[in-house]
């Protein structure tokens, strides 16, 4: 998972259209991925301490947008 965010938070500020559809796919994946086992109300904060644990802040925040619940 750790690989697969990261080249989606690279992807993400591509030039071109397909890349960032890519990477918006693959952050929707990962999430998903994420949280599954995870009860409602925890589910963002795990995905933002994901995100934080394993991409620079603005990287993060790249991804954070994507997606919102």
């Amino acid at each position: 998972m750790e690989k697969l965010i990261e080249v989606a938070a690279d992807l993400v500020n591509d030039r071109l259209p397909e890349a960032r559809d890519a990477a918006r796919s693959i952050a929707t994946s990962v999430y998903e991925a994420i949280i599954k086992d995870v009860e409602e109300e925890q589910k963002m904060e795990v995905w933002q301490s994901f995100c934080h644990s394993k991409l620079t802040p603005i990287n993060a925040l790249s991804i954070l947008k994507i997606v919102k619940l």
